[in-house]
């Protein structure tokens, strides 16, 4: 397994709750100058569009502060023709405005060398019972994104899911549903993000969504952060789900995953390019964990169904290792 980190341009600059606000606005050279002092970080996923404007700037910066890109966040949610819903509008004229944005953050990606776009639904549902009719809500996800993947096959178009926000319901809220949408939409160049935080609160194993999804034809893209499993809380990944954590990283190791893992993670209250390093370094010791872990005897022991002897096994590697 061979990783390389990036965060989320967003998260450098001004956050905002239901309640307060949290640090300074900042530009986009600031937050990439920023994001160069985190140790360990190699790239950023930057929001298409209001990191997109100037592109030949952007990659100007990217050279300066050395970092690569390791997607582009197409955001269909902020404005407010989406309020109600973006790609399963009912409105053709607000679907039309959602597919243009996946399709220029396509552009826009294939620009500067990234080669995958990832995009949340996250308006495209519902809050009541009776508020939308499901199977044209459904129909009309599936032909907005088929009709942006077709627009450059060259660009991997990984359709990230989650149960809420800020809808009640969010349509695509599961790495089994997202499954579901790739078969209907049928185009080559689908893939899936998988939000470790997003499986947490849905209530699945983020290892075995991770297994579903690696099983399936398509390829899949990672964010890391972590929450109570009641709200997407964007914490340091591994601070309140330890054991889900090394597990879902594990499984990368058997899949001998080669990509990006981009911090998703929200440092309201905390100093943003130190919480990005504790990420980072937290993330690159589970990843030494992972590899420490034999492979060969923990699935021996699973196989002799001998639960207790894997509880033992782990917490003599990873508990007792640690101390000496």
């Amino acid at each position: 397994m061979k990783i390389k980190q990036a965060i989320i341009t967003g998260f450098m600059g001004r956050l905002r709750d239901r309640f307060a606000e949290y640090h300074e606005p900042r530009t986009i050279e600031e937050k990439l100058e920023m994001i160069s002092r985190v140790k360990g970080a190699d790239g950023v996923e930057l929001i298409y569009p209001y990191d997109c404007e100037d592109l030949t700037f952007f990659k100007r910066c990217l050279k300066r502060y050395h970092l690569g890109v390791a997607a582009i966040n197409v955001n269909i949610k902020a404005e407010p023709e989406f309020a109600n819903a973006a790609v399963s509008s009912y409105s053709r004229k607000v679907r039309r405005k959602a597919v243009d944005f996946i399709k220029k953050g396509m552009d826009a990606a294939s620009e500067l060398g990234a080669h995958r776009i990832t995009c949340a639904p996250l308006n495209d549902g519902y809050d009541y019972l009776f508020q939308v009719d499901y199977r044209r809500v459904w129909d009309y996800t599936v032909s907005s994104f088929k009709e942006a993947a077709q627009h450059n096959r060259d660009v991997i178009l990984s359709i990230e899911y989650k149960p809420s926000e800020p809808r009640v319901q969010c349509l695509v809220d599961s790495a089994a549903k997202t499954l579901c949408l790739c078969q209907a939409i049928e185009e080559p160049n689908l893939g899936i993000t998988i939000d470790v935080g997003h499986a947490l609160a849905v209530g699945e194993t983020p290892a075995e969504a991770l297994c579903l999804v690696a099983k399936s034809p398509w390829p899949y893209y990672i964010h890391i952060n972590d929450n109570n499993r009641k709200w997407d809380w964007d914490l340091i990944p591994g601070t309140r789900n330890f054991w889900d954590y090394l597990e879902f990283i594990f499984y990368l190791k058997e899949f001998n995953y080669k990509g990006w893992m981009t911090s998703d993670m929200a440092p309201m209250r905390l100093d943003p390019i130190e919480a990005f390093s504790r990420t980072i370094e937290t993330t690159e010791r589970m990843v030494r964990l992972a590899n420490r872990l034999d492979s060969k005897r923990l699935f021996k022991l699973m196989e002799e169904e001998k639960t207790l002897e894997v509880l033992k096994f782990l917490e003599g590697e990873v508990l007792e290792k640690d101390r000496e």
